[in-house]
């Protein structure tokens, strides 16, 4: 058997599976990529952004089908920061009239 053939039967196979065995972890770890973005938002007063952080790390997790319990938490995590946007936004009309 040649070289070539070699390479293409048996060492080019070997390394599309590791490309996508990667990519398929990655997919998997943008969710908590999403979230940590999401609490340092939040901690630093960018409340919108987090919001928008957690909403996409929720929707990753759901279409990943993963991790339900996280998932959860991330919801509780929106259902909070929306009613504190909404907080300070009513509290700001309420202070400049």
């Amino acid at each position: 058997m040649s070289s070539s053939l070699y390479l293409i039967f048996f060492v080019l196979p070997v390394i599309l599976g590791v490309l996508i065995v990667l990519f398929i972890m990655h997919k998997k770890s943008s969710h908590t990529e999403l979230y940590s973005e999401g609490v340092r938002n939040e901690n630093e007063g960018r409340y919108s952004q987090a919001l928008r952080n957690y909403e996409g790390a929720l929707e990753e997790i759901r279409k990943l089908k993963i991790n339900r319990k996280f998932g959860k938490k991330i919801a509780l995590r929106i259902k909070i920061l929306r009613t504190t946007i909404n907080y300070e936004r009513n509290f700001q009309d309420g202070a400049g009239g």
